[in-house]
């Protein structure tokens, strides 16, 4: 059982599938209520006469970074191929304190790794070894740029940006009236990369930058947006600057800010496109059953690849309660698991079930303020989001908390999440729904 045990909570990781792991893969599209939306930013980058920069927003846990695999993996396997480098700017920056430098160093570091792993082609500092002698003093480390692969000495760069908040002060500071000079280095080392790509077989290269969509919604020091937003609008000319193709992700609450007209507009949009929830329960709350035979394709791609003959629910019902509290969310569903196989092993119960979303809907409770709740309640009565200028920072807060989900399913709509607690004063309706 102990070997058991930890083959299936392994299998259940909420991560990203990697490249290896596409016979776990479950096309979620056709109940997102939006379909192709890989094919769609890959045609863009391939119809293109220049470079292109893509948005693309949804709910942590909404199935982003898997998609975006997908589309680092169509990029790379069509006739026509692009070298497409996945930066993970997690690894680079604090999502609580971020700004354009810090992204800069982590796309170019994260683009010469990748392409010295994968084709073996190293990168030299290039105009960067003018450019690091304007930051060296403020590092108080003996770092010489000219003696290292790029990678390597952005590295100690980035690892100082991000771990030391007094630095990166500082290092802002410098770089802030040389950020032209930063972006032409950034340009002439992807002209190098493009060059070498060429000789190769490749049309060019496509960065994907995940990990910005966990970008704070905290204000700004300039106190007139969030920080996401001052990233997205105010780094406008920064962020489109690199001399290749690049698709960002974005907060869903950026995306649905009072600012989102002029962001679509900045970046060339109708609208940011967003990846929603899956739909497993309609408006009414009435179970939505090809959303339902989804997610249970998920869960049994899951514990066959971990070679488990039996079902890890004691019933199906377990199973469907697991599905119904996700709310549609995929790595809520393995989180969900991976807990209830935490504290009750095998096989999962509804106990188990209930014990994990307590302590979910205690913290959720312990987040909100009377004024969330407001919106709470009202999201729930005509699942629309009523913003105005006052409340706009508390729908930013509630959708980037996942409090509120929101869906594409026959037109866009919203949901509150199902492990929130009952809002003050709302009745249990038949279906365990509130109102």
């Amino acid at each position: 059982m102990p070997d058991e045990l930890k083959r299936i909570y392994q299998i259940f990781n909420p991560a990203p599938l990697t490249a290896k792991q596409t016979d776990l893969y479950v096309d979620l599209d056709p109940v997102r209520g939006s379909s192709g939306l890989v094919d769609r930013l890959a045609q863009n980058i391939r119809l293109a006469e220049a470079p292109t920069c893509q948005l693309l927003a949804g709910h942590h846990g909404s199935g982003k970074s898997t998609e975006l695999r997908r589309l680092q993996q169509k990029l790379q396997s069509n006739t026509e191929k692009f070298f497409a480098v996945l930066c993970d700017m997690n690894e680079d920056m604090d999502p609580n304190d971020v700004d354009f430098p810090d992204i800069l160093i982590g796309i170019i570091r994260q683009t010469a790794v990748q392409l010295r792993e994968k084709l073996s082609i190293k990168l030299k500092p290039g105009y960067f070894k003018q450019r690091w002698e304007e930051v060296k003093s403020v590092l108080r480390r003996d770092i010489d740029l000219t003696a290292l692969e790029l990678d390597a000495g952005l590295a100690k760069f980035s690892a100082v940006i991000k771990d030391s908040p007094d630095t990166r002060v500082e290092i802002r500071k410098l770089l802030e009236p040389h950020t032209t000079n930063w972006i032409e280095a950034a340009n002439d080392v992807i002209s190098e990369a493009e060059l070498k790509l060429s000789k190769k077989g490749y049309a060019g290269l496509a960065i994907i930058v995940d990990g910005l969509d966990r970008v704070s919604p905290r204000t700004h020091e300039s106190g007139r947006c969030t920080l996401a937003e001052y990233l997205f609008e105010n780094r406008f000319t920064q962020l489109t600057a690199f001399r290749c193709h690049l698709v960002y992700t974005m907060p869903i609450s950026v995306a649905y800010s009072c600012r989102e007209r002029n962001i679509a507009h900045l970046y060339g949009y109708v609208a940011p496109p967003v990846i929603p929830m899956v739909m497993v329960c309609d408006k009414e709350g009435h179970r939505y059953e090809e959303g339902f035979e989804k997610f249970k394709e998920l869960i049994k791609k899951r514990y066959q690849k971990a070679s488990i003959k039996t079902d890890i629910f004691e019933n199906v019902e377990v199973e469907d309660k697991i599905i119904e509290y996700s709310g549609g969310q995929p790595r809520e569903v393995m989180t969900l698991i991976r807990e209830c196989l935490v504290h009750g092993g095998l096989p999962i119960k509804a106990t188990h079930v209930e014990q994990v979303t307590r302590k979910i809907r205690h913290a959720y409770d312990r987040q909100l303020r009377e004024e969330h709740w407001k919106l709470v309640k009202q999201v729930q009565k005509d699942h629309r989001l009523k913003r105005n200028e006052d409340n706009d920072h508390l729908y930013m807060e509630l959708l980037d908390s996942r409090a509120i989900l929101q869906y594409e399913n026959g037109g866009e709509w919203y949901e509150i999440n199902p492990l929130l607690p009952s809002p003050p004063g709302s009745k249990k309706l038949k279906n365990g729904r509130t109102r």
